[in-house]
């Protein structure tokens, strides 16, 4: 199990890599919560970096625990997209 506090200490081209990764592998665009909007602004990785600032607003069926990402980082929470991230975020990159 991976960690984000592991994350933060790559080198920036080598987190930028690996976010980038796990973005490919985000399965946010399959949820049945995802909207239009969200999609047209490319969120995804919400256990990551919170919620969603207006795109998403109801929720659905979750697929979180499905998510390779938050299996990875052994996630626990739902809902991602409307209440949150998981943990502190990764660094911006």
């Amino acid at each position: 199990m991976r960690s984000i506090d592991e994350l933060n200490r790559m080198m920036p081209e080598r987190r930028k890599a690996e976010i980038a990764a796990m973005r490919s592998r985000c399965p946010c665009p399959k949820c049945p919560t995802y909207t239009e909007c969200a999609r047209e602004r490319d969120e995804k990785m919400f256990c990551f970096y919170g919620r969603s600032p207006d795109c998403v607003s109801r929720e659905l069926k979750c697929i979180c625990p499905k998510c390779p990402v938050h299996t990875e980082f052994g996630f626990k929470g739902l809902h991602y997209c409307t209440r949150g991230g998981e943990r502190t975020s990764p660094k911006r990159f």
